[in-house]
């Protein structure tokens, strides 16, 4: 049933109205169909290499991350790199890259006039996936203020539209600002909150260094679950892989311990023998526990428990929580 008549009717639904969400995404948990989705991060902190593993393995239909992928063909428009340079980056990655996967160079500005122009024409030629390295290269009718919300609103609004003609999707390469002290991924996005706000997804790259081969991917997602993706480089291969999590039985008797006790507990604050009490701790020493615990914050952050030590009067005071939206996949 429809409220009104048109192309753009609402829908009417009750609670056991049947939907077809057998097609809906491209990458299954990250990234939808006819979505936009914001690679984010500072200068030279990896959004390039992050933009073409996943416009590879798409375009060539391999898993990202252990997701499922729907095979699906893409343009790669980098208007930051020639051409010989992504082709090069291309090369050193143990992924083939097939002939149909097409790319733009351009270093300069265009207009979304000509965006659009591309965009029409290749979607006529069945790509239906576009990689915009960067979204802040491409000009709009007017002079874009990216700190303001109606000027920001108005833009997206181009690139909803050009997803509803074309039957397409984006993922658009943008930076996130140099403060630390933002935590939130939305925040951390340069400009008007109505970007972040607008897209459907951001991938943030959280990485102190651009030499890290080890580094988070923040995932927040109004279509999917969130999620924080542990990931590293891998040397020889140069691709983006799952950092797993250790086993449990490779870990140290005590870590082991409290991995499997925290879940439970959620929560233990109090000096390290409170703590060994807490957990019924008779394999080592409070003191020889201390050491462990610092030893391993690490192997624990990793499995959702985090340790914080304050000074007290007399003892230190741990702190130890257990967050399972925090385990990293």
């Amino acid at each position: 049933m429809k409220w009104m008549k048109g192309d753009n009717a609402l829908k009417c639904y009750n609670i056991n109205t049947k939907f077809d969400t057998s097609d809906k995404y491209i990458v299954e948990n990250i990234i939808a169909k006819n979505s936009i989705t914001l690679i984010v991060a500072s200068p030279k902190k990896g959004k390039t290499m992050l933009g073409l593993n996943l416009g590879i393995c798409i375009n060539e239909g391999y898993s990202f991350l252990e997701n499922n992928t729907v095979k699906t063909k893409v343009v790669y428009y980098c208007n930051e790199l020639s051409g010989s340079l992504i082709q090069e980056r291309i090369k050193n990655l143990d992924l083939r890259c097939s002939s149909d996967m097409k790319f733009y160079e351009g270093t300069s500005y265009i207009t979304f006039d000509e965006f659009e122009s591309i965009v029409k024409e290749d979607s006529q030629n069945g790509y239906k996936v576009f990689v915009v390295d960067t979204f802040s290269k491409i000009k709009y009718d007017r002079n874009y203020n990216a700190n303001d919300y109606n000027d920001t609103y108005e833009v997206m609004s181009k690139y909803y539209s050009l997803i509803e003609k074309y039957n397409c999707t984006f993922i658009m390469m943008y930076h996130t600002k140099k403060d630390n002290s933002v935590k939130s991924v939305s925040e951390k996005v340069i400009g008007s909150q109505a970007l972040s706000g607008s897209v459907d997804t951001i991938i943030a790259i959280d990485k102190a260094s651009e030499f890290d081969t080890e580094f988070s991917l923040n995932i927040t997602s109004r279509l999917f679950e969130s999620k924080t993706y542990q990931v590293k480089i891998d040397e020889r291969k140069k691709t983006i892989e799952l950092d797993k999590i250790d086993p449990i039985e490779s870990l140290e008797p005590s870590i082991q311990k409290l991995v499997q006790i925290m879940p439970k507990k959620k929560e233990i604050e109090g000096t390290i023998v409170d703590i060994c009490s807490s957990i019924n701790l008779e394999i080592e020493s409070p003191q020889q526990f201390g050491k462990t615990l610092n030893r391993n914050k690490e192997i624990l952050f990793k499995n959702g428990i985090t340790v914080n030590i304050k000074r007290g009067k007399n003892n230190n005071i741990y702190k130890i929580k257990y967050n399972p939206s925090d385990v990293m996949y």
